[in-house]
């Protein structure tokens, strides 16, 4: 979040592009497996976009494994299930960590999290929080679980695969993609994560 950070120019390159391509409000961030950096790709790229004086949200949708709240270090007493169970919007359900960047835990999960992932109301309150952010990015479950999700999968603008260079092995990264590919998701691009 820091704009002095060395990687922050990355970010800031990654942001253009995303913003410059036409229909992208929403972008489902995932990777071929745990650890590849998911979150702080979420993280960096929102703080790229606000630091640019635009809008930007990241929602926490990885519902089993949630990291989001804990990396800004607020509570997930609300969040993206508490918008699901009242009348307002995910803008109230989140924390402003910089100026013009909204984070938004996943919320208490109290049932079956594929099942609430696919709440009817996710689509919608994610795209009513699009009105008010020029990108939202949702931080999803590892692409095996993105798949699973026909809401990740198919009902949103694009997909960003994050891989880490010294973790994610080739074939895991090759694999995910021909995946996604044969799924026919709108597969954005791959974030190469952990270069020196």
């Amino acid at each position: 979040l820091d704009p002095a950070a060395p990687v922050r120019s990355h970010y800031e390159a990654l942001a253009g592009n995303l913003l410059g391509m036409e229909g992208t409000g929403i972008v489902v961030v995932t990777s071929p497996d745990p650890g590849a950096g998911r979150t702080s790709v979420c993280l960096g790229l929102g703080a790229a976009v606000a630091g640019t004086g635009r809008r930007a949200a990241v929602v926490d949708c990885n519902l089993e494994n949630s990291q989001l709240h804990r990396m800004i270090g607020e509570p997930n007493f609300v969040g993206l299930t508490s918008g699901l169970e009242d009348s307002k919007t995910l803008e109230h359900h989140g924390y402003e960590v910089v100026p013009g960047m909204l984070v938004v835990p996943t919320g208490p999960i109290l049932s079956d999290p594929a099942s609430i992932l696919e709440n009817e109301g996710v689509p919608k309150a994610l795209r009513y929080l699009q009105e008010s952010r020029d990108l939202v990015l949702l931080d999803a479950p590892v692409a095996r679980g993105v798949l699973r999700s026909p809401n990740l999968s198919g009902g949103f603008d694009g997909v960003l695969l994050v891989v880490h260079a010294s973790r994610t092995p080739k074939g895991a990264a090759r694999e995910a993609a021909d995946d996604l590919l044969a799924a026919g998701v709108n597969l954005l691009g791959v974030v190469l994560n952990g270069c020196s």
